[in-house]
């Protein structure tokens, strides 16, 4: 009788169980919204994880099996993941329309503002995002940046970069530091009014923890963008919030000092302004009063505070420093590989600009090459094969498709630059490609690195800037070589994911030319 209970009580067991799964198997199908974009079917509550997770075991990345998913179901699918719809857009044209769309314009909540308990300016959405970007744009503007004003900053940190590079003499390094290092020191001149040396161990530090948080967010952001899965015991998601504590630790350090030091007649860099703007709000709120436009010692602004200043600052920070860094560490892996169009470049740059002084932004027209080389690189490449996600704010419908409230919407970067109806033979480096029969550089609309539409990258400017001065820099005093004895290249190209897609480790030899 004991044994037969037991038995029962099994049964009982798996039955109500299977009545559950197949609760949520009803649920998910007889609550699915009616002209959904098609797509793969999932597990209740994993969705498409458990699909996606042996890709990654078998080698490939997310961006990987999207384009394979966007080749069965078309240009705009759908797909679950964590009980969290995710519409995934294939096309130029549906990611133009789409990210220009009002109603598509916010962020998914994520990991990073579950933890720290703020907004900023990355992952804010509707009146504060709006507010924090046209804060961040204007006094970027106003302290230079995009502008040919900003070319002697970038320029000053470039010259710091060939000359750390000239001490190795030819011999191999890693260039992924001193890449790291400098481009990090343009956006610290705006954003702390200082740089950092090559030798300073806590800023190399804190470089190292970013870089090692872009890889821990893993294969586009997903632990980011998925807050539930910091609960799955084989992710190293604790590492990652103790890394980002501790990086925001260092961000409040520097605008803690700059609190010592604040003279609103003396704003000496982003965070001075910051903090003017923030002690202008706390007088407005304790007065009552409303903003007067002729009044200078008002602030203009409402959502400016203590609660955004440490998360925007780290935002501007982080972004300002790695995707460029990256870009320059691909740059350099490419030279090495295809020497033939190195030396094309290096005779470009002698023929235009000379022996005896630097590139400048004024020789950008006459450098087509130059351009087209970095344009290649950021297709190829392509840093950030998801983007960034969005989030729907309302039910919004696009090419016939529902867009409901609150899915995210994520632009397949990698499908966009990897369509050989755009870009014949998509998987060559042919920087020919951007050359038209004059052999001028032209700049095809459906190259969008930085995004596109409402969201698109604050630092775009800034980072194209970058691009070209420290790309042609290099170009004019060193040839990049493989060293001897290294790793094959190609193992290189096979990149690395994270949030960004950087090239696996590799060194270089920079030799100086004449």
């Amino acid at each position: 009788m004991g044994v037969f209970q037991r038995v029962m009580n099994f049964l009982d067991v798996r039955t109500v169980l299977l009545g559950l799964f197949c609760l949520l198997v009803l649920r998910r199908w007889l609550g699915r919204p009616k002209n959904l974009p098609p797509g793969p079917w999932g597990f209740p509550v994993l969705g498409s994880f458990p699909a996606i997770a042996w890709a990654m075991c078998r080698g490939l990345e997310p961006h990987h099996l999207f384009k394979k998913y966007a080749e069965k179901y078309g240009p705009v699918f759908c797909l679950n993941i964590f009980n969290k719809r995710v519409v995934v857009l294939n096309d130029y044209a549906l990611v133009k329309e789409a990210f220009q769309h009002p109603q598509l314009s916010d962020r998914p909540k994520n990991l990073i503002t579950e933890v720290s308990k703020t907004e900023e300016v990355l992952f804010s959405s509707g009146e504060v995002w709006m507010e924090l970007r046209r804060f961040c744009l204007t006094v970027l503007r106003s302290f230079g940046v995009g502008r040919t004003s900003f070319e002697e900053k970038i320029g000053i940190e470039a010259e710091e970069l060939i000359k750390e590079m000239a001490a190795f003499k030819g011999g191999p390094f890693n260039p992924k530091p001193l890449l790291g290092n400098a481009v990090a020191n343009v956006i610290c001149s705006v954003i702390f009014g200082k740089r950092y040396a090559y030798t300073d161990r806590e800023f190399a530090h804190l470089l190292d923890l970013l870089s090692r948080n872009i890889k821990l967010a893993g294969d586009g952001g997903m632990t980011l963008i998925f807050p539930s899965m910091r609960h799955l015991p084989f992710l190293p998601t604790s590492e990652l919030i103790s890394n980002l504590k501790a990086i925001r630790a260092f961000i409040k350090n520097v605008i803690d000092s700059h609190r010592k030091t604040f003279d609103a007649d003396n704003l000496k860099d982003l965070t001075d302004v910051y903090l003017m703007e923030i002690e202008q709000i706390q007088a407005k709120n304790k007065g009552g009063g409303e903003f007067d436009g002729e009044n200078p010692q008002t602030s203009r602004y409402s959502h400016l505070g203590e609660r955004n200043i440490v998360g925007t600052i780290s935002n501007l920070f982080a972004a300002g420093s790695e995707t460029t860094a990256t870009t320059l560490q691909w740059c350099i892996l490419y030279m090495m590989l295809h020497p033939d169009v190195q030396s094309r470049v290096q005779a470009e740059i002698d023929d235009v600009v000379g022996r005896n002084r630097l590139p400048r932004m004024a020789d950008v027209p006459k450098l087509n090459l130059t351009r087209a080389v970095i344009w290649e690189v950021q297709r190829l490449a392509n840093i950030v094969p998801l983007g960034v996600p969005h989030c729907a704010a309302l039910d919004t419908t696009i090419r016939g498709f529902l867009i409901p409230k609150g899915s995210f919407l994520m632009s397949n970067l990698w499908m966009i630059f990897q369509d050989g109806r755009v870009w014949p033979e998509p998987r060559q480096f042919k920087p020919e490609r951007f050359l038209n029969e004059k052999g001028e550089a032209v700049r095809t609309e459906k190259l969008i690195p930085f995004s596109i539409g409402r969201r698109s990258c604050i630092g775009e400017h800034l980072a194209k800037m970058e691009l070209f001065l420290f790309f042609s820099f290099f170009m004019h005093q060193f040839t990049f070589k493989k060293p001897d004895n290294s790793p094959p290249l190609s193992l290189s190209l096979k990149g690395r994911g994270g949030i960004t897609r950087s090239p696996l480790p590799f060194d270089t030899c920079a030799i100086l030319r004449d």
